[in-house]
């Protein structure tokens, strides 16, 4: 049964902290230069000589994580969670094969923007640059969701509170469901200002942000007072997520 542990109830941030005994088998897909920094190229990575982003280099530390940019062996393999964060775009066969997957029991976290604000060296056009705007209409619509931009908040860096978690970040956007529904839609519930939608999607389970800006240190470090604990706080949202998502009766 849906508990919405993870919009509508205090954040334990020292549980979501602790180590577990096993990792757990995550699958990433994203269009944001996380895995290998900004302009690696195929020679540096087979030479790794590579620089990850903190947040990959954590969870690198905290599960089995691992990249890949597509979903065909999914059903086959051992995941226990899909992560997408800002992912590129995806084949219709993906997209399929991932909401296959989660109906029959899988798990996912989805980070997904409408306005990334995430600052990139590389010239407009080249495809290593993380993508402005989310891609996946074809996957929310099917869901009966729209992700959309908040006027008023696209141009400002803010902090989000997720119960005792405050979260540094920009462009953020929102989850609307349609007013058409199917037999296919998801059975979602909203945090505040529906930010997160936290979706029952067939026999599994879904939970969406519309942001992934937080996922960059430099949201970490506005205030070099806060800068520990923004980091951490980061951190621990995926965190959290993550234990919501395989905690027994989650």
């Amino acid at each position: 049964m849906l508990a919405g542990v993870l919009l509508f109830r205090q954040l334990d941030s020292a549980q979501a902290a602790d180590e577990n005994t096993e990792k757990l088998k995550i699958q990433l897909m994203t269009s944001l230069p996380i895995v290998w920094g900004e302009g690696a190229s195929l020679n540096d990575i087979l030479a790794q000589d590579t620089q990850p982003y903190p947040i990959y280099g954590y969870w690198q530390k905290r599960y089995h994580i691992e990249p890949v940019d597509s979903f065909e062996l999914l059903q086959k393999s051992q995941t226990d969670i899909v992560i997408l964060a800002q992912p590129p775009a995806m084949a219709p066969a993906d997209l399929d094969d991932l909401d296959q997957w989660i109906r029959r029991g899988g798990r996912a976290i989805i980070m997904t923007d409408p306005m990334l604000i995430w600052h990139s060296d590389l010239p407009l056009g080249d495809n290593r640059r993380p993508l402005i705007s989310g891609l996946l209409s074809p996957l929310l619509k099917h869901w009966g969701l729209e992700l959309v931009t908040l006027d008023d908040l696209q141009r400002a860096f803010v902090e989000l509170d997720f119960g005792d978690l405050k979260i540094a970040t920009a462009g953020v956007g929102a989850f609307e469901p349609l007013t058409k529904r199917s037999a296919a839609s998801a059975d979602c519930r909203f945090s505040s200002g529906n930010i997160l939608a936290d979706c029952e999607v067939g026999l599994g389970r879904a939970l969406l942000i519309a942001d992934a800006d937080f996922l960059h240190e430099a949201m970490w470090t506005t205030d070099p007072l806060w800068q520990t604990e923004k980091r951490s706080q980061a951190m621990l949202m995926v965190d959290q997520m993550v234990k919501d998502l395989t905690e027994e009766g989650g």
